[in-house]
């Protein structure tokens, strides 16, 4: 699965020495990501489903709407920091300075978009549910701009770095219950104080951690704001990306829509499992271990995906009601674009260590632009099955773009789980599916375990085991 990136540093950034918690394995940074994450969305489940059986089904769903605006907002309001502090070293000389412009940027955009949140809401509901919970949820926007996880794990403090913004959500459900009894207020106003209390908490902690409460003064200078904004737009697009399909969808495939959004919640939680994995791997990014690391992930991931969907082949070929067999197709697909897309994520990383994302904004948002007009057509003629293909071809591009940015190349046992698969997707239904992913699914396994590397450099060229 490794292979050995050997290409020399940037003579502008020399390469840092990697922190002494980035040397463990791949495994157990998987198994600490995964953790640490499950620790905040299980107990954001849980508020979630309190929530519901205090407001009921028609109440929660604006308070749901209002919950993901919240939510979205402070995912908007970090500017991408929360990666550029990830590679950046925290022992230079202008860093605090470069931290504390970060924070005053940062408090001007969640003013500014909280500001217009509020006001939007108040036209577009008149739910009293949803205005009371976004109101008193609203502070939470400004103590989340307390976080000092990045220069936690960039200096090598792995899980506490992780466990710093996983406080909010299990503090939220614990101050819930003595809120809504010691304070007059609605049970839509007391969630949103608990989530802001929950904030708060995981704001001390910060801070605390820190050890300086100096960085927590804002200046209002230009910093690295550009830099930011780059690593921004890279999720920014990829988010409003992925949140197309499904309404394109939803039309022309009602039946298949429940199964869809179950898929998707179950890709959204590894989606965050790889958030919290990447995190770990781009401190690290600039060195040759890391880089190393970064493509056996992204190998790891391709043939991971690979054989889930040589399984679902498979299992067409028992004795399964028609339209069974139509949905396993459709998810198919939609595995497949989130594999590459996933696996894209992690190669971005070697872009981002060294310092050349900006390179790829464009290429990544015509990517996704081609993808979604194709999507579009698709969906104007009807073909649900084009819409899920339309999607594939765009990450397909996006990961062609990305490896000629990074002179790798698909390495032979890569570009045979590829062919293999989109030869397998494409068959559908027929028999023909089954067949073939019986002869395939051994190799590809093979693959998995082995540790065969998906990406090489062009001088690696003999030998599917180099």
């Amino acid at each position: 699965m490794s292979v050995a990136l050997r290409r020399p540093p940037s003579p502008s950034f020399p390469e840092r020495k990697e922190p002494a918690g980035n040397k463990d394995s791949l495994t157990q940074s998987l198994m600490l990501a995964a953790a640490t994450f499950a620790i905040g969305q299980l107990a954001n489940l849980a508020f979630q489903v309190v929530l519901l059986k205090a407001l009921g089904g028609a109440s929660y769903s604006v308070v749901g709407l209002a919950h993901l605006l919240l939510l979205t907002l402070i995912f908007l309001a970090d500017l991408g920091y929360g990666s550029l502090f990830l590679r950046e070293d925290r022992n230079a000389s202008h860093w605090p300075v470069t931290w504390r412009c970060a924070l005053g940027q940062r408090l001007l955009a969640t003013l500014v978009l909280m500001s217009l949140a509020l006001t939007v809401w108040l036209f577009y509901s008149d739910d009293q549910a949803g205005r009371q919970y976004l109101f008193s949820a609203a502070p939470a926007s400004l103590f989340a701009l307390f976080n000092f996880s990045a220069p936690l794990i960039a200096g090598g403090q792995r899980l506490s770095g992780l466990m710093a913004t996983q406080v909010a959500w299990p503090a939220a459900l614990l101050l819930w219950w003595p809120v809504s009894v010691g304070l007059p207020l609605s049970p839509a106003a007391s969630a949103g104080m608990a989530v802001s209390l929950g904030y708060f908490v995981q704001a001390t902690v910060n801070v605390v951690m820190s050890g300086q409460r100096l960085l927590w003064l804002p200046l209002f200078g230009k910093g690295q704001l550009g830099a930011a904004l780059q690593l921004c737009a890279l999720s920014v697009f990829g988010t409003l990306h992925d949140r197309l399909t499904p309404f394109l969808l939803a039309p022309l495939a009602p039946g298949f829509m429940p199964v869809f959004l179950l898929l998707n919640h179950a890709l959204s939680g590894l989606s965050g499992v790889q958030g919290q994995l990447s995190r770990l791997l781009l401190g690290g990014a600039s060195g040759a271990g890391g880089r190393q690391r970064i493509v056996a992930v992204a190998s790891l991931l391709g043939f991971a995906t690979s054989n889930v969907l040589m399984l679902g082949a498979l299992l067409q070929s028992l004795d399964l009601p028609i339209e069974w067999r139509q949905w396993l197709a459709l998810a198919g697909l939609v595995v497949l674009a989130w594999g590459l897309s996933a696996s894209s994520g992690f190669l971005v990383l070697l872009l981002i260590g060294e310092r050349r994302e900006g390179h790829f904004v464009r290429p990544f948002f015509l990517g996704l632009a081609a993808s979604a007009l194709l999507q579009v057509i698709a969906a104007c003629c009807e073909a649900t099955a084009s819409v899920l293909w339309a999607r594939v071809v765009g990450m397909l591009l996006v990961m062609s773009v990305l490896l000629v940015m990074l002179k790798l190349r698909p390495g032979p046992w890569g570009l045979f789980a590829l062919l293999g698969t989109l030869a397998t997707c494409a068959l559908g239904q027929t028999s023909w599916a089954s067949g073939l992913a019986a002869m395939l699914a051994v190799p590809i396994l093979i693959g998995l375990l082995g540790g065969r590397p998906c990406y090489l450099e062009p001088r690696r060229t003999r030998g599917m085991d180099e």
